[in-house]
């Protein structure tokens, strides 16, 4: 048998150097085989991922749900199933019940729920045990299953914009309940302030416009019997001496109007960006049109794992409550840190937006339930300019501003031979409409601009919970029984697909095949323009773009959610947004004082 002997390179000869002679087989390979037949054939696995990753429709949304709320309004309660739950300002040995409702009444996952409790007992024998079921949780008013709990005071769907509405009816009123009806199509509600040479005019709400600009006026002597072009002036400045006011405040000089031009206390304007063309170039401004694409239980909401909120909840043991019962555990506040997850991926094919092409974003909307109907149902819609800091506004008087699309339905219950009427809600079903944000569209520049986002306000029928929301409180006024302050939140939450560019493209081909769904025809320039749809996985120098996860052809879209549900007399940021920095100054005259 021949011996064979490994040595190692440098061994061989003079000056050799030692090198690895092992073969090594790669398990990650960049490229595949071409296989027999085949013609056209990717090779490059990164650019196969690539092209798989830009042909897929198929999204699947996820995220986490925050709510955050703070409950302050505290009052008194005639129905008594709720009353001997009330969160007491005492602790209930001094027969006073005034309160605040319980947490779990705006809760997005319930834990009242009821559950079959079979006590411990004792006994000398088998043959004398008898079951003594009972059950916890709420039973008297409507009875909550865990399988209903995440669905029972919230709703959850997906929705996109469908189309818009230009005469959608709004009102906008000032301090001492003086009111300004207008459509949406109207444009922006501006103050008018007279500055002996021009016009200051403040907005409740950011307007977009720049100096150069100019502005197409409709109040007071500049009414629509007056052209266009007699209405649209420039914009000479923006901003005053207060911080971030240019995106709020505007001028225009009065020697561009004619003689005897005068405004009202309130105006409408809208943006023009070329005055020799002011049709072509004013945007247009108008109301989303959600419709929903999945039904109530369609989605998973479930607890967050080892999360903690940075708030505590707050509890306590009350003495004695309404019915008499001691040492009863009662829950004011309650930080809810939640997943909801839709449960089938989202196919992106076969819908067309409010501008004709496919959606590059779709909704989470949050719809308030209320099954247990202890809340004025359905909400109402509005938007930034309708909150105010001291004073409630009339858009929200009658059921001008009802979100009526929302389906109701109507039950009684009868405690102590007397009965109350209460009204709740039911399953939306797919294709539900429902109002959205106030937007501007400029069709020079072939893009929306979000004014304010739609919020729903919703209070609490007088027999179920009374706080003062039909009159004024020292620092809040103008509430009345048609016209009930309350809680407000914002619905519907944007959720970016896909990613349109900054930029505009052009092109003059007479080819109108091959040119992208969102392209638009210019007749005096003779251009297309469009805006180009970025690949997944590209972000561009500014930071635009979409790079999901993207496994078994899904991508995989989380969209966190911080819900804010806001008391609407006392949260008190209202006001346009425009404040006096008087902290920096103290800043600054604290700190030149070491």
């Amino acid at each position: 048998m021949e011996k064979k002997r490994i040595i190692l390179p440098s061994k061989k000869f003079f000056g050799s150097i030692n090198e690895d002679q092992t073969i090594r087989i790669g398990l990650d390979e960049t490229e595949n085989l071409l296989r027999e037949g085949d013609r056209n054939i990717i090779l490059s696995n990164a650019e196969l991922f690539n092209k798989e990753r830009n042909d897929s429709n198929n999204y699947k949304i996820h995220g986490k749900l925050k709510m955050v709320f703070r409950n302050l309004y505290s009052g008194t309660c005639d129905y008594n199933p709720l009353l001997k739950k009330l969160y007491l300002v005492g602790d209930g040995g001094d027969n006073d019940f005034t309160g605040f409702i319980p947490y779990q009444e705006f809760a997005f996952l319930r834990k009242d729920v009821i559950r079959q409790v079979n006590p411990i007992q004792t006994i000398s024998s088998l043959t004398l045990y008898t079951p003594s079921v009972t059950y916890s949780g709420e039973t008297e008013h409507v009875p909550i299953s865990s399988i209903d709990a995440p669905y029972h005071n919230w709703n959850i769907y997906l929705s996109y914009i469908y189309g818009q509405d230009t005469n959608y009816p709004m009102k906008y009123t000032l301090s001492g309940n003086t009111v300004f009806s207008f459509v949406s199509g109207d444009g922006i509600p501006f103050r008018v302030e007279d500055m002996g040479n021009t016009f200051k005019l403040t907005s409740p709400v950011e307007h977009g416009m720049s100096s150069g600009e100019f502005i197409t006026i409709s109040g007071g002597t500049l009414n629509n019997a007056i052209p266009v072009s007699g209405r649209t002036f420039s914009i000479i400045s923006v901003g005053d001496s207060i911080y971030n006011s240019e995106k709020y405040v505007l001028e225009v000089s009065k020697s561009e109007m004619t003689s005897g031009t005068t405004l009202s206390t309130v105006v409408f304007g809208k943006r023009c960006t070329n005055r020799n063309d002011i049709t072509g170039s004013t945007s247009v401004y108008y109301v989303h049109k959600h419709k929903t694409l999945t039904e109530r239980e369609d989605y998973i909401l479930d607890k967050i794992g080892f999360e903690s909120s940075i708030w505590e909840n707050e509890r306590k043991l009350l003495l004695e409550n309404s019915a008499g019962e001691s040492d009863v555990l009662v829950e004011r506040n309650m930080m809810e840190s939640l997943i909801y997850d839709f449960k089938q991926p989202f196919v992106l094919t076969g819908l067309t937006n409010n501008l004709g092409y496919l959606p590059t974003e779709v909704y989470v909307s949050a719809i308030l339930a209320n099954r247990n109907g202890y809340f004025e149902y359905p909400p109402k819609v509005g938007w930034k300019f309708n909150f105010h800091d001291t004073w409630v506004d009339d858009h929200f008087s009658g059921t001008g501003s009802t979100e009526s699309s929302i389906t109701t339905t109507g039950f009684s219950k009868t405690i102590s031979a007397v009965t109350y009427n209460f009204t709740g809600g039911t399953d939306l079903p797919l294709n539900t409409i429902l109002h959205g944000a106030f937007v501007e569209y400029n069709r020079e520049e072939l893009r929306e601009r979000i004014i304010s986002e739609a919020y729903h306000r919703f209070s609490n029928p007088l027999f179920v919970f009374d706080y003062g929301q039909t009159g004024s409180t020292v620092s809040f006024s103008g509430g009345s029984m048609t016209n009930m302050y309350g809680l407000f939140y914002q619905p519907h939450h944007r959720i970016k697909l896909r990613q349109l560019s900054p930029y505009i493209e052009s092109s003059k081909t007479n080819q109108v095949y091959g040119l992208p769904q969102n392209a638009k025809y210019f007749e005096d320039e003779a251009l297309w323009k469009w805006r180009d749809v970025y690949d997944h996985g590209f972000i561009d120098p500014d930071g635009f773009g979409t790079n999901f996860p993207f496994i078994n052809n899904i991508h995989y879209v989380k969209n966190d959610i911080d819900f804010y549900l806001r008391n609407e007399n006392v949260y008190n940021n209202k006001q346009d947004l425009v404040k006096n920095v008087n902290k920096f100054k103290c800043w600054y005259e604290n700190f030149s004082k070491k």
